[in-house]
């Protein structure tokens, strides 16, 4: 094996560091790093954070494996293409996972006291 075999593995592990990171981070209740969400006007940010820092960790995780997997190809031209394939799937997947989760949190917004002032009038 010549430094060429390494060059795609490594890419997907160093394109997965900070993935994982950020899903370390919004574990520990920086939410704000997806997106702006506020956990100060969500009504459960713990379970918020989990969830989101999951999909990022499954994510980091998907390509990570990807990178064995471009690894265990060497090269090969079919193993690489499924390899990619089952990447994409996987990863987009979780993408749309991921915005859903985050579009679900902004809908479970509380709302602020000015909002409930105004509506009890």
């Amino acid at each position: 094996m010549n430094l060429d075999d390494f060059i795609l593995p490594g890419a997907m592990v160093v394109t997965a560091l900070p993935i994982l990171v950020c899903a370390v981070l919004v574990a520990r209740g920086q939410l704000h790093l997806v997106n702006g969400l506020d956990a100060a006007r969500l009504r459960d940010p713990d379970a918020v954070a989990a969830r989101i820092a999951r999909l990022l960790a499954l994510t980091a995780m998907a390509m990570l494996f990807a990178a064995l997997g471009y690894y265990w190809a060497n090269g090969e031209q079919s193993r690489t293409a499924g390899v990619t394939i089952a990447l994409l799937v996987a990863v987009n997947g979780l993408a749309v996972l991921l915005i859903r989760a985050v579009a679900a949190a902004r809908r479970s917004y509380r709302d602020s006291d000015d909002n409930q002032r105004k509506r009890s009038r």
